[in-house]
């Protein structure tokens, strides 16, 4: 085997796990320059609107378009130096209740589940706003490891969301906690 025949393998196993990358990136971007891990709640609350929005529209494929909406959304708000806060609370309530109006909690157990993970989630995220930087920080890192475990069972189950998200996010939370909880000891 030559050189150029192994490489010609190992490009597309890298090009399938473009969601791990993707995810791994993501992670490192946002550790960068955190100063104040509490500021990460915001990746597990858009997380689980995202996922409790995929599942309200029951198209796992549109999670993609959600995803680019809401972290474009948050970037314009925050470079406009306006507290993206309130907006993401008020669209999480009005998704939530979409979903009970809907029958979001009549549906297959993990979809119905994402009412309580964005309650969980959410709350957890603003919790951690009210925390001090080290406690806050630590809140956020459990919350995103708690949603990393939700992601392995969404991409095993094959629900709720394209598997290609679930991987990323799970890749995505997981770096992000356990970096925020190296970085808050």
């Amino acid at each position: 085997m030559t050189l150029l025949s192994e490489s010609a393998g190992v490009l597309p196993a890298v090009a399938r796990r473009w969601p791990t990358l993707l995810g791994l990136g993501f992670a490192a971007f946002n550790l960068l320059d955190v100063a104040d891990g509490r500021r990460l709640g915001f990746v597990v609350f858009l997380a689980a609107l995202i996922y409790l929005g995929t599942a309200v529209l029951d198209r796992p494929g549109a999670v993609w378009v959600l995803f680019v909406v809401s972290v474009v959304g948050w970037g314009v708000l925050e470079r406009l130096g306006i507290d993206p806060w309130p907006g993401l609370v008020g669209a999480a309530i009005c998704v939530v209740v979409l979903g009970l109006a809907g029958g979001l909690l009549r549906r297959p157990a993990l979809t119905a589940a994402q009412v309580p993970a964005m309650l969980v989630f959410g709350g957890a995220a603003l919790l951690a706003l009210t925390l001090s930087p080290q406690a806050g920080g630590l809140l956020a890192a459990a919350a995103l490891i708690g949603h990393a475990v939700q992601d392995v069972l969404v991409w095993r189950a094959k629900q709720v969301v394209a598997r290609s998200m679930a991987e990323f996010c799970m890749v995505l939370d997981l770096a992000l906690g356990v970096g925020l909880v190296v970085l808050s000891l």
